[in-house]
């Protein structure tokens, strides 16, 4: 196991930055589209019967294009106003100290023979603030188990595995589903131009995966990896800290605000004639599944702000605004990663490379009879593979989406459906890889109780849930593909 490990941290360390991986990946498209261009590559869309013609990046053309676009193909990009409108809200609520409370709350006050269940069904939920869930869950899930006479160990790992492992499931919209959803309707514009997927269009698969990934999760931690962890002997003490009145106080004010907004939210559908219903007064599609990232940006902005009120952190609006500032600062890393992205899926769609190479591929797969069920599986396989050395999963789906969401589109999937079997292996192997800047950081707190504790160590407590993740998510994907059921409100899984 160790060396295993050892392997894959030395080919993932090869690897540039995704940044530079992105650019030198435009490089490869502006080669690559010259040389198909001279020799005529062309091919028919099978849906449209328009022919279509790779273009040469190296052109006069294409120069011009890469040129004036530069700006347009970043401000344009999909997951980028999304993702800040959240993340100006949600930062608000995490600063404010709301999504600590609350996740604290809800592992604490959790029957003990319920303690592993509810904190991998928290950790699910715990994205709304995005990878600082991390940082609060595996300490508070160390002293919970303790706190209850079990392994802090386990505690610490199964807090790491809970946000990890389960990090494309939720019983919540979070920041990953605007993005993946605005990479995936990128992708699909290949094929349609009016494709579009929405953060909400996965949503039934994904809550429904919480519940049965925290069952699963929470028979492998207590029949697997905590036999063979065995009792604590170390000798550190316990320092858990219950929230005070106040924070309670806050809570409950929170509360009530939460039950008021769903209210006006019902009030305002409710009507026949609402703005918010389509034309026909449906809800799917219809201006409301359309405001989604305008609602959650509206609730999460009016929660955390009553609770930094009640809590004393939000004093004025200078406050606020100062948390909304810090929540853009940290999402700086992933803004000029973006850059690069959007230049390379823009360059790819120009070229027309991603519809000559999804027409190609459809062919291939009509040709083999490789299709449906066994095609999801073969793709997840690859997706897996791919995921241990590409530990962004935005990264990973923004090389991937371009290809496979169009090829898989020609045989008759929807896009939704292809994003879906992506987060399975995204999310599976998240806690294996050491390239995960998490992987370190669960190391460090698995230390503070016991110094010996290596690699090794966290990869045979880790690797047992990612393969029980994989496998189950996985045959669940095969059964709801099965049984045909919809992805979301109004979202099947296959194109009509």
């Amino acid at each position: 196991m160790q060396r295993l490990l050892n392997v894959i941290e030395r080919a993932g360390n090869r690897l540039p930055h995704p940044f530079i991986l992105f650019l030198i990946l435009c490089v490869v498209v502006a080669v690559v589209s010259w040389l198909m261009a001279l020799n005529g590559a062309a091919g028919v869309n099978p849906k449209t019967g328009k022919e279509i013609f790779v273009q040469s990046l190296i052109s006069g053309d294409g120069l011009v294009f890469a040129l004036t676009s530069l700006a347009k193909n970043y401000i344009n990009f999909p997951p980028l106003g999304v993702i800040l409108v959240i993340m100006l809200a949600i930062g608000v609520a995490d600063r404010a100290g709301l999504i600590a409370s609350l996740m604290q709350v809800s592992v604490m006050k959790a029957p003990r023979h319920l303690t592993t269940f509810v904190i991998f069904l928290v950790g699910m939920c715990s994205h709304v603030a995005s990878d600082a869930a991390y940082i609060v869950l595996i300490p508070l899930s160390a002293m919970i188990f303790q706190a209850v006479g079990r392994n802090p160990l386990v505690g610490a790992v199964t807090g790491y595995v809970a946000v990890g492992a389960g990090y494309d499931a939720s019983l919540l919209i979070t920041p990953v589903d605007v993005i993946l959803s605005g990479i995936t309707t990128s992708a699909a514009h290949t094929i349609d131009a009016k494709a579009y997927v929405s953060p909400l269009d996965n949503y039934y698969f994904i809550a429904c995966s919480a519940l049965l990934l925290s069952i699963v999760g929470t028979l492998v931690i207590e029949r697997i990896v905590e036999p063979m962890a065995g009792k604590y002997t170390g000798d550190v003490a316990l320092d858990l800290q219950p929230i005070g009145e106040v924070e309670t106080r806050g809570l409950k004010r929170v509360g009530w605000a939460a039950l008021a907004f769903a209210a006006v939210i019902v009030v305002a559908v409710l009507p026949a004639g609402s703005p918010l219903r389509n034309e026909t007064g449906g809800l799917v599609p219809s201006p409301l599944l359309e405001s989604v990232v305008a609602i959650l940006a509206a609730f999460f902005l009016l929660l955390g702000w009553i609770y930094g009120v009640a809590v004393g952190k939000i004093k004025s609006a200078r406050d606020g605004i100062g948390f909304m500032t810090d929540s853009v600062k940290e999402l700086a890393p992933t803004l000029v990663l973006f850059f690069a992205i959007s230049q390379f899926l823009a360059w790819f769609k120009w070229t027309n490379l991603g519809e000559w190479i999804a027409i190609s591929g459809s062919h291939l797969l009509d040709a083999s009879g490789f299709g449906g069920t066994p095609l999801v599986l073969a793709f997840i396989l690859l997706a897996t593979i791919m995921s241990i050395f590409i530990t962004s999963g935005s990264a990973q789906w923004s090389l991937m989406a371009p290809i496979f969401v169009p090829m898989m589109m020609l045989v008759g999937m929807e896009p939704a459906l292809v994003q879906a079997a992506f987060r399975i292996s995204d999310s599976a192997t998240n806690v294996i890889s050491p390239m995960s800047p998490y992987f370190a950081v669960c190391l460090a707190f698995l230390q503070r109780y016991r110094k010996d504790v290596g690699i090794g160590t966290l990869a045979a407590m880790t690797l047992p849930i990612s393969v029980g993740f994989l496998v189950a998510w996985t045959a669940f994907l095969v059964f709801w593909i099965e049984v045909g059921l919809p992805l979301a409100p109004g979202v099947g899984l296959f194109l009509k």
